[in-house]
């Protein structure tokens, strides 16, 4: 005679596993079901994607000359003595440089240095006056708000 115990042990085992196989079946339907929705949805997006029209550039307000080797000198001092002399927010002095107003803070706090080519936007900056920096921050808006709508 067998083995009371392994006969039992194995006749909960198959138990077991028609219950989880009971269980498992619909969620694998379901599984099945989403990946193909998301299929369908990356094909989708893909067909998005090639009718969009290309990203533009971002405005840059401040040209800067390619040729000019001139060695600027700028601290963190010097920035915030540049940005609070044209009355400007840090963000409105990001938006004139194009960087982000964390980029603009770390400067000031002299937890970063800018690199040369910004330190030349900063230095343009410093020799334009309020009213050509209003016009700028303008123009600056007005592209935003077009790209919004």
């Amino acid at each position: 005679m067998a083995d009371i115990k392994q006969v039992f042990n194995d006749e909960v085992r198959r138990l077991a596993r028609k219950e989880v196989k009971l269980a498992v079946v619909p969620l694998l339907k379901l599984v099945a079901e989403q990946k193909q929705m998301i299929r369908e949805l990356k094909r989708e997006l893909a067909a998005v994607k090639k009718d969009m029209p290309v990203k533009e550039e971002p405005v840059q307000i401040i040209e800067v000359a390619e040729d000019d080797d001139k060695k600027y000198r700028l601290n963190a001092a010097g920035i915030i003595r540049i940005r609070t002399k044209l009355d400007l927010t840090q963000g409105k002095f990001a938006a004139l440089l194009g960087v982000s107003t964390h980029t603009v803070s770390m400067w000031e706090l002299d937890k970063v240095s800018p690199r040369t080519n910004m330190k030349k936007r900063i230095c343009q900056l410093r020799t334009m006056g309020k009213r050509e920096l209003k016009k700028h921050l303008e123009m600056l808006e007005n592209t935003e708000s077009e790209k919004q709508q």
